[in-house]
């Protein structure tokens, strides 16, 4: 009689039984879809950050663009018509570049953007 009960024992058999491991696989995979759905909710927000930045990114790329040209040039024509001193023209034309340059950071904003939302995907299909 001994012996069957340790045979039982080695093969599993009383182990699939365990009320305590099935739990705690019950558990695990609760946290694990607590996890996935906090996942999906910030990609949601993620994707609906990028659609709202997109169109005001174009648009604010041709006004900041439209702006740097009028800064730059009206340092140029004041420096040249003598209108300024040459620091406050330099100064004009240093914001009128610093200007055309944000439109610049733009893509790189939303490159790193979709890099993290792929980065959240693979963290969902896990």
């Amino acid at each position: 009689m001994e012996v069957r009960i340790a045979k039982k024992r080695k093969s599993g058999w009383q182990d699939s039984c365990c009320p305590e491991r099935q739990k705690s696989e019950g558990l695990k995979m609760l946290v694990k879809y607590i996890i996935k759905v906090f996942l999906y909710l910030i990609l949601a927000v993620m994707t609906l950050i990028h659609w709202l930045l997109k169109i005001p990114m174009i648009l604010g790329n041709i006004l900041l663009y439209l702006l740097s040209i009028i800064f730059i040039l009206t340092g140029v024509l004041s420096y040249g018509f003598a209108l300024e001193s040459a620091r406050e023209c330099g100064r004009m034309i240093i914001i009128g570049m610093a200007f055309g340059a944000i439109p610049d950071f733009g893509p790189f904003l939303r490159t790193s953007l979709e890099i993290l939302v792929d980065k959240l995907f693979s963290m969902i299909n896990e």
